[in-house]
């Protein structure tokens, strides 16, 4: 049971990575005003959406097997 959810879990979350490095790549040839200049060099390591789809599920990992050892 519980790889299945995790397994579905996975695969949301590089879905929704995929998707927002695409959008971004499509919205990055449109001009925007009053862009910072670390955002210009870097729109992908500068983002924090991109940085929390990264972040979270490993976060969620590391927390899952504290409780699982804790417990």
């Amino acid at each position: 049971m519980y790889t299945i959810l995790i397994g579905i879990a996975v695969i949301a979350t590089i879905f929704s990575l995929y998707m927002t490095v695409s959008i971004m790549r499509k919205q990055q040839h449109k001009e925007v005003d009053h862009i910072h200049p670390t955002v210009a060099k870097h729109p992908l390591l500068a983002n924090p959406i991109v940085i929390l789809y990264i972040a979270f599920p490993v976060l969620v990992l590391i927390g899952g097997l504290v409780w699982w050892y804790l417990s």
